[in-house]
């Protein structure tokens, strides 16, 4: 053990004398002792060699800090989200119904107010649900269908929301477009997932969701007058003109790429 300490402390000068330096050096100490246990059960007897062996394992304790110190704050924050985040879900409970109450008194408008509970509510789900989205994109890709249907989830609680908010708060503008409108922020967030995590059938995704999108645009401008419901049409269709665009893009790529292989092969 102590040619191993004093390996370790050789290839760690220059390392700031601190906890995060110790656990380090321990952790590698006790590592460098299980692995010198194993070795002298399996019939190795010499200390030297044992020790220049298992120093071997190890040929940049001081590069390899920087990464043990990365992982040791992750773990470190991941625990203390932990406790942090149930007590601080309860305290932001608590503090949603002093504020609906406090408000409600103040300006006896009860008939409004509500939102405010409503949209704690479903700022919980959200903030809580991204953490789930987070360790599922961090799994095999077999679970990220799930994060997609929950990102897609957040985003319509959200638009509904607004829907509400805007149904309450202005109730003579006209508030149903915001829906459609959740629609297509939620495909648009579904596709950006897919394109980032390279998911399978990405690109047929967006042969589907552009029809879509385009029909919940015309819905929302003829909504508000931007354009005609009898004249406006015409823009569903370039929902699919823009897939013809594309798919005509990826056969002349792919035929670009067959014939500079077939030179090749020629």
């Amino acid at each position: 053990m102590k040619n191993f300490i004093e390996y370790i402390e050789t290839s760690c000068a220059g390392l700031k004398d601190n906890h995060m330096a110790y656990l380090y050096k321990k952790k590698i100490l006790d590592e460098m002792t299980d692995r010198a246990n194993e070795m002298t059960h399996a019939g190795l007897k010499d200390e030297k060699v044992l020790a220049d062996l298992i120093a071997s394992e190890y040929p940049d304790l001081k590069g390899n800090f920087a990464k043990f110190e990365k992982e040791e704050r992750k773990r470190r924050l991941s625990k203390l989200l932990k406790v942090v985040l149930p007590i601080g879900g309860l305290i932001f409970f608590v503090l949603m119904f002093v504020a609906y109450f406090s408000i409600s008194n103040a300006t006896k408008a009860w008939d409004k107010t509500w939102l405010i509970i409503v949209g704690g509510i479903f700022a919980m789900i959200i903030f809580y649900t991204s953490f789930g989205i987070k360790k599922l994109c961090h799994m095999r890709r077999i679970f990220h269908p799930i994060a997609r249907v929950l990102i897609a989830g957040c985003v319509m609680i959200f638009t509904v929301f607004v829907f509400l908010f805007w149904l309450i708060m202005i109730p003579e503008l006209v508030f149903w477009p915001i829906l459609p409108g959740g629609i297509i922020l939620a495909l648009v967030c579904d596709l950006v997932f897919a394109f980032a995590t390279r998911q399978k059938f990405r690109t047929i995704s967006l042969f589907v969701y552009m029809p879509i999108m385009a029909t919940m645009l015309y819905i929302i401008l003829a909504a508000y007058n931007v354009i005609s419901w009898l004249t406006g049409w015409p823009i569903i269709l370039l929902g699919l003109v823009a897939d013809l665009i594309f798919i005509l893009s990826i056969v002349v790529g792919n035929m670009k790429y067959f014939m500079y292989k077939q030179e090749v092969e020629d």
